[in-house]
C-alpha cells in the first residue's frame, strides 16, 4: 500500500469530517464520501473543526458513494454501523481495492464486510469525543491515541494504515489484541449511550455525579460476565477508569442523544442489545437485566421521539 494513496472517508459526520480535515492539513489526499445520500456530485465542502483551543477551517472534496466508479486506496468507514450491510454491498459491486478500516461503535459490526469476502479488514477503536454543532462545524477532542487492529489481512497492511491515517491531532496506534479493545470500548459506550440519553445530559455526568458513577459500575460488572466467558481479560477498574477519563475530559452530548434528537436511527442494537444477544446465546445463558433494560428504553425513547416528530410534521 502506497502512502500516496487516497483516503476515502465514508461518512461525513462527527468522526469523518475531523479525520478528513486533519488528513488534508497533513498533506494527504482525502475524499469525504456521503453514504446516506446519492445526489451529491463531486463538489468542495467547507467546514470548521474546533479542537484543543484551536480552529481549523478547510475545504474537502465530497461525493456520494453511489457516484464513485472505483475506489483504490484506504477506505475508512465512519458512517453509522447500521449502514454497514449496504456499504459492504456497494463496495463489493464497485470492486473496491485497498484496506477497509472500520471506525464505528459496537460488537460484530465487521460481519457484513466478512460476508462480502473482503481480504483486508481492520477495526479501529476510537478514543475521541466529537460533536456536530452545525452542518459546517464540529467540536473534536482526542483523549489518547486510537487503536487499529487486524480482523482479516496482513499486519504489514495494518502498519501502513496506521501511518496513512495518523496525524498530530488524530493519532492512531497498532494493536495486536483488538478484540480486547473492541469489548472494552463497547462496554464504555454501553454506559454512555444508554445512561446519558435517558438522563438528557452530556458525557460529563459520571465524573460529577456519584449515583451515575455507581450505575456505570453496575453496568460494567454485568458486561464483564460476558467477556469472562469469552476469555477476554478485562477488569472493572480499567473500564471505569476509562469512563471517568472520558467524562472528565469533555462535556459533549453523546452520539445516541444527538441521533434521537435529530430523528436518526441509533446504534443501540450493536451496543447494549447485541451484548445481551451474545450473553443469552451462551451455554448456560447469561442474563444482563440493567444492560437489557437500558437498551430497550433507548429503543423506545427513539421510537417515541420519531413518532412525535412525524405527528408534529403532519398537516
Amino acid at each position: 500500500m502506497s502512502p500516496e494513496q487516497t483516503v476515502y472517508v465514508l461518512g461525513v459526520g462527527a468522526i469523518g469530517l475531523p479525520l478528513a480535515a486533519f488528513l488534508k492539513k497533513a498533506g494527504r489526499a482525502v475524499v469525504a464520501v456521503h453514504t446516506s445520500r446519492n445526489d451529491v456530485p463531486e463538489t468542495p465542502f467547507r467546514f470548521t473543526v474546533d479542537y484543543d483551543k484551536s480552529r481549523l477551517s478547510t475545504e474537502i472534496t465530497t461525493i456520494s458513494l453511489a457516484r464513485i466508479v472505483a475506489l483504490d486506496g484506504v477506505i475508512v468507514i465512519a458512517a453509522k454501523s447500521y449502514a454497514n450491510k449496504e456499504i459492504a454491498r456497494q463496495l463489493r459491486a464497485k470492486h473496491a481495492a485497498g484496506p477497509i478500516v472500520l471506525m464505528q461503535n459496537g460488537v460484530g459490526i465487521e460481519k457484513p464486510f466478512l460476508n462480502e469476502h473482503f481480504s483486508s479488514i481492520f477495526r479501529s477503536v476510537l478514543y475521541v469525543t466529537s460533536e456536530t454543532e452545525s452542518e459546517q462545524v464540529v467540536r473534536f477532542h482526542s483523549i489518547t491515541s486510537s487503536a487499529i487492529g487486524v480482523v482479516e489481512g496482513r499486519r504489514s497492511d495494518l502498519c501502513s494504515c496506521v501511518k496513512a491515517l495518523t496525524t498530530e491531532e488524530f493519532p492512531f496506534r497498532s494493536e495486536t489484541n483488538i478484540q480486547r479493545e473492541i469489548w472494552k470500548k463497547a462496554i464504555v459506550n454501553t454506559v454512555f449511550n444508554s445512561v446519558c440519553p435517558l438522563l438528557e445530559v452530556n458525557n460529563g455526568i459520571f465524573a460529577r455525579d456519584s449515583d451515575a458513577a455507581q450505575l456505570a459500575s453496575e453496568i460494567v460488572e454485568e458486561c464483564l460476565k460476558v467477556t469472562e466467558r469469552l476469555n477476554i481479560e478485562l477488569t472493572a477498574d480499567e473500564v471505569i477508569r476509562q469512563i471517568i477519563l472520558i467524562s472528565s475530559g469533555s462535556k459533549q452530548l453523546i452520539s445516541t442523544l444527538q441521533d434521537i434528537r435529530s430523528g436518526r436511527q441509533t446504534e443501540i442494537e450493536w451496543l447494549n442489545l447485541e451484548i445481551v444477544r451474545i450473553a443469552s446465546a451462551m451455554e448456560p445463558p447469561l442474563f444482563l437485566p440493567r444492560v437489557e433494560m437500558l437498551g430497550k428504553m433507548i429503543s423506545i425513547k427513539s421510537l417515541l421521539h420519531n413518532t412525535a416528530s412525524q405527528g408534529t410534521a403532519d398537516p
